[in-house]
């Protein structure tokens, strides 16, 4: 299970917070906007990221398409809000989904941990190894019922 761990339970316990999203489209009557595709904006800016995506696929264009990114508080979850009393909820919600048979709570919203994408794969990976292993642990078992 991949989505937000207050959510499996059906926010049982309360909903935690997580930080969302907002996206602008925009497109510019010029060339070039930016030297490269993603620019990450962490001052005053309302906007945190404006992405140029002719840079990511090579098009030649008189015009560009731009993407800006505004966090919300509303919106799909994206990311978790990491304060103490946050922790505290979701320990309770970990502990839930520790009783929880044959469900793997994996990625960001499932473990309310901030993860980049390779940390992500590493922990599908991991994950993927420990089924596998339970699974072939069990497997002459089930062989054995199913007879």
């Amino acid at each position: 299970y991949t989505g937000p761990v207050d959510e499996y339970f059906d926010w049982r316990l309360g909903a935690l917070p997580y930080r969302s999203l907002r996206f602008d489209h925009i497109t510019l009557d010029q060339e070039q906007f930016q030297p490269v595709a993603v620019v990450n904006y962490p001052q005053t800016e309302a906007y945190t990221r404006i992405t140029e995506y002719k840079h990511l696929t090579g098009q030649q264009s008189t015009k560009t398409s731009l993407t800006y990114e505004y966090p919300t508080d509303v919106g799909d979850p994206y990311y978790p809000v990491p304060r103490a009393e946050n922790e505290v909820l979701y320990k309770r919600y970990e502990a839930l989904a520790a009783e929880v048979r044959d469900v793997w709570f994996v990625g960001r919203l499932a473990t309310y941990r901030y993860y980049n994408m390779d940390q992500v794969v590493g922990q599908a990976l991991a994950t993927f190894g420990r089924i596998q292993r339970q699974l072939a642990a069990g497997a002459s078992t089930a062989v054995e019922a199913a007879e």
